[in-house]
């Protein structure tokens, strides 16, 4: 019996390691302070130089981990607008696009005092190509580049699932 209960324990703490938890106030106020610094510039959250390279594009390690991320980085284009992006792994989800729900749910919770709506568009880069948006609700890319904007999709759906979180900064600095 006693060699039943530790396997049994064994398994239960092993099997953590391999699961996500997201705290949800302290996810909120991570987004709360990606949404705050990318109103200007992403910049402020990079952490020292780059890192890498990927697609063309420089790599840099961010200050800020979203709550539960499994990575966090910045990555900047030829014009330098700056991209947050972190990503998780969850083990056993049954539903998806529930996580994906619960997570835009969050963010929009976040930053609901700016105006930001929810929304979807498609992207190749995510399962069946679709992802979620939080962004200023506005048909004017002009009006649209002056506040941050959040995308949300699945990466890799099935056990584990993964997902990513994008936070784009301000296009008119």
């Amino acid at each position: 019996m006693k060699f039943i209960v530790s396997i049994l324990c064994f398994v239960l703490i092993g099997s953590t390691g391999f699961c996500q938890d997201i705290d949800a106030e302290a996810f909120k106020t991570d987004i709360l302070a990606l949404y705050n610094a990318s109103k200007k510039s992403l910049t402020s959250v990079k952490d020292g130089a780059s890192v890498g390279n990927e697609d063309g594009r420089k790599k840099y390690n961010s200050t800020v981990i979203l709550s539960g991320s499994k990575t966090a980085y910045i990555l900047e284009d030829d014009e330098k607008t700056n991209t947050y992006i972190a990503t998780y792994t969850f083990k056993n989800v049954r539903t998806p696009s529930e996580k994906v729900d619960e997570i835009v749910h969050l963010i929009h919770e976040a930053t609901a005092e700016f105006g930001l709506e929810i929304g979807k568009a498609t992207d190749i880069k995510y399962v069946g190509y679709q992802k979620k948006t939080i962004e200023f609700p506005s048909d004017n890319i002009d009006d649209m580049g002056k506040y941050p904007s959040f995308h949300v999709g699945l990466v890799k759906d099935g056990n584990p699932m993964e997902l990513e979180v994008q936070v784009n900064e301000i296009l008119w600095k």
